[in-house]
């Protein structure tokens, strides 16, 4: 009886050959690769998605090759700052925030009372209605609209009164008060008549 060559066994103590387990492993360890390197991109892109990310690489890209043709410094783009919105609040213990400044607009959310708004202005400077922000929380401005009877100011700016002036006051003249003039007595000073005399004549001898 020859003894035959004693087979070789390929397959590992779970079941699975060898070369399978190898691939197994192999895969492991670039995906835990992948999973590091997506990782660390996620941080240096300070939390901001795949699709922000991009199109930030592909502005920074632009640039940097718009500054090796033209040889001059480009300036980075900067982010335009939100308008500020005028604190509101709710005056009403429902109030409805719709999609369009009327009463017949869709119905997007609603405000309880006291719940703060973002006022951006009036729809027109004759209407009922005011434009809000909705989501101040997001990084857009998502408008929406309430009527003005369901909202008031939370710092109303106070409206000027007009205030009389007082009437002004008359400063009394001095009056003159008569003074007795002594009247001046003519007196009459007598005059002395002189009675002319005839001189003596002389008889003749």
């Amino acid at each position: 009886m020859t003894l035959g060559r004693r087979p070789t066994n390929q397959r590992g103590r779970d079941g699975l050959p060898a070369w399978l387990i190898f691939l197994i492993g192999i895969a492991l360890v670039f995906g835990i690769y992948y999973v590091w390197l997506g990782i660390q991109s996620f941080l240096r892109s300070g939390g901001r998605g795949i699709i922000e990310s991009t199109q930030s690489a592909a502005l920074v890209s632009t640039a940097t090759a718009a500054s090796i043709e033209t040889g001059i410094p480009t300036v980075k783009p900067t982010t335009t700052p939100f308008p500020p919105c005028d604190p509101f609040i709710v005056i009403v213990p429902n109030a409805r925030v719709r999609a369009a400044p009327s009463d017949s607009g869709a119905v997007l959310t609603s405000f309880f009372m006291n719940d703060p708004v973002c006022v951006e202005g009036r729809a027109a400077p004759d209407s009922e209605w005011y434009i809000i922000d909705w989501k101040p929380e997001t990084r857009r401005v998502d408008i929406a609209y309430m009527h003005e009877s369901v909202i008031e100011a939370k710092n109303p700016t106070p409206t000027p009164t007009n205030t009389q002036k007082p009437p002004p006051s008359v400063t009394p003249q001095p009056t003159l008060t008569p003074s007795r003039t002594p009247k001046v007595t003519l007196t009459q000073t007598p005059t002395i008549t002189l009675t002319p005399t005839s001189a003596p004549t002389s008889k003749p001898n």
